[in-house]
């Protein structure tokens, strides 16, 4: 299992439009061979005492997917080319780790 996490910055005022983009977006993306879950997610206040603080303007994608090969071609999707062009420019920043289940 490929694990991936994706943080993105969002430029002030576009969180709202960006969220719809997404709501767009990911049932394209589960439809894909070989994803397991992506899963946005957006902060909140919590007791849990090791939270780092809430930023409002971040969120977190959660990826799953059962081969490099299945990222591969999500990645090279036309969907993710489109909706590259429409959310890229609401970003700050991006940048994500990859990982395989321990």
């Amino acid at each position: 299992m490929i694990h991936v996490l994706v943080t993105f910055t969002i430029k002030d005022g576009m969180m709202d439009s960006y969220l719809d983009g997404i709501k767009k977006l990911r049932p394209l993306v589960l439809a894909e061979k070989g994803c397991v879950e992506y899963t946005y997610i957006r902060e909140i206040a919590s007791p849990l005492r090791i939270q780092e603080p809430v930023q409002n303007n971040r969120l977190t994608l959660v990826e799953k997917w059962e081969s490099f090969e299945a990222l591969e071609a999500h990645g090279k999707s036309s969907h993710m080319a489109e909706y590259g062009r429409l959310l890229g420019p609401m970003r700050e920043s991006v940048s994500a780790r990859v990982g395989e289940t321990a």
